[in-house]
């Protein structure tokens, strides 16, 4: 509708009513001053003609002046790199299976490591080597002293003084000198020192009876000193010392396990298996147990879920009724002896009970023949037998639910104890699976 068709009346009203709201604030909508002050425009932004640019550090330049740089044929740079030698045989993997499946022309982790090894125990060996052309415990000049004399002591504490030690030793006899060890660059002690007595027998007396003396809340161990009285004995340092038990395998006194020893194994004859990391060792057992624990949860959830249906169909599944039946008999032979001996009680009771009632039988018959009885008595008889009869049914149904029972809770064993192994082999089997995977990865 165009303004020139609308209705005068309804122009007019509109018109009153915009000139109302500018009435009140000046606005066509007649919103109050105030609210309208939030909603003005902010003042435009400056407009930045000329931006400042940072000069380049370093002046661009081409690569031309440095060409003669480069290497050039017949420099030793120029030529490639040698082509690394392909390991010898046999090869070292840790899956066996590789070396059957690939030609791998690389050296693999497990030889790596025993490369590594072993240039660790060759630099070691050699450092050894260097270390014993410049050791002399003889020309020590720190060394002085009777050195039978002379007590070594180890594993001493950090706090402790030479004062301490002297103090704690003399007990044992007059002490001449304490040396304690000590770095030579940072002077901190390292743990041992050596104590001179005046006389042989107080250090005879002190290393039989000082061995295990808490020092500054240490136990110490006492030795006499070797490095000057034992000939061709060397530090721990440089592989000597006096040590322990040694790692290495001894030989067996009886000649008989030696010669058996000295055969050589064909598993000895093989490579030694490639260590593992302990560490990817730790993980994958875990995996495992995750494993294996969302497998017992499955299996729990399964045993929830199925059906008596199902359980009846499992069963049915898992042997013929024969062998049931058979399974069954040989389940009652291994009863328990007091479970047989019951039922024979009850065997003997049943045949008592069935010749009570034959005599009685014979007792009424001859009674009736005779014809002297009366006829209360008949009647006391009659419901005494009927209360009998009453009583053995009823012992007779106790003893055949019981026997039910028992075979139910055989056949639930049975059944429980094959789907455990049911269980038991899939598991095995998807550990197989998942170990085959694992090795051929």
């Amino acid at each position: 509708m165009s303004k020139t068709a609308m209705n005068p009346a309804l122009q007019n009203k509109l018109e009153a009513e915009r000139k109302l709201k500018e009435g009140i604030s000046g606005h066509k909508t007649g919103l109050p001053k105030k609210l309208l002050e939030l909603f003005e425009p902010l003042p435009p932004l400056a407009r930045l003609t000329d931006i400042p640019k940072r000069p380049p550090k370093l002046p661009y330049s081409g690569i031309g002046q440095h060409v003669d740089l480069f290497a050039s044929p017949g420099d030793e740079e120029y030529e490639p790199p040698p082509e690394v030698p392909r390991p010898p045989s046999p090869r070292r993997f840790r899956n066996p299976e590789l070396a059957a499946q690939a030609r791998v022309d690389y050296e693999s982790k497990a030889e790596k490591k025993t490369r590594v090894s072993a240039q660790k125990i060759a630099a070691a060996k050699e450092s050894i080597d260097e270390g014993l052309k410049s050791w002399d415990p003889a020309k020590d000049p720190l060394a002085e002293g009777d050195p039978f004399k002379t007590l070594f002591v180890a594993r001493v504490s950090y706090d402790a003084t030479e004062k301490k030690l002297k103090r704690e030793f003399e007990e044992y006899g007059p002490v001449k000198r304490v040396r304690l060890v000590t770095q030579k660059v940072s002077g901190k002690p390292r743990g041992y020192a050596f104590i001179e007595f005046e006389h042989k027998n107080d250090m005879k007396t002190a290393y039989k009876m000082a061995d295990g003396k808490k020092i500054e809340g240490r136990r110490v161990v006492v030795d006499v000193e070797r490095g000057r009285t034992v000939p061709n004995w060397r530090p721990r340092r440089l592989g000597g010392g006096k040590g322990g038990e040694s790692r290495e395998t001894k030989a067996p006194k009886d000649p008989s396990k030696r010669l058996a020893a000295a055969v050589p194994t064909p598993s000895a004859a093989l490579p030694p298996p490639p260590a593992v990391d302990r560490d990817r060792d730790r993980e994958r057992e875990r995996d495992r147990e995750r494993e294996r624990e969302k497998e017992r949860e499955r299996e729990r959830e399964r045993a929830k879920a199925v059906p008596e249906r199902s359980r009846e169909r499992e069963r049915d599944v898992v042997g013929t009724p024969r062998e049931k039946e058979r399974d069954r008999d040989r389940t009652r032979d291994a009863r328990p002896e007091k479970e047989r001996e019951g039922r024979d009680r009850d065997r003997k009771r049943e045949r008592e009970d069935g010749e009570r009632d034959r005599d009685h039988d014979r007792k009424r018959e001859r009674r009736d023949e005779n014809g002297g009885e009366r006829k209360h008595e008949k009647v006391k008889e009659e419901r005494e037998e009927g209360e009998h009869r009453v009583s053995r049914r009823k012992d007779g149904e106790r003893r055949e639910e019981g026997e039910r029972k028992r075979d139910r809770e055989h056949d639930d064993k049975d059944r429980h104890r094959d789907r455990d192994d049911r269980s038991k082999r899939h598991r095995d089997e998807t550990e197989r699976s998942r170990k085959r995977e694992r090795d051929l990865v």
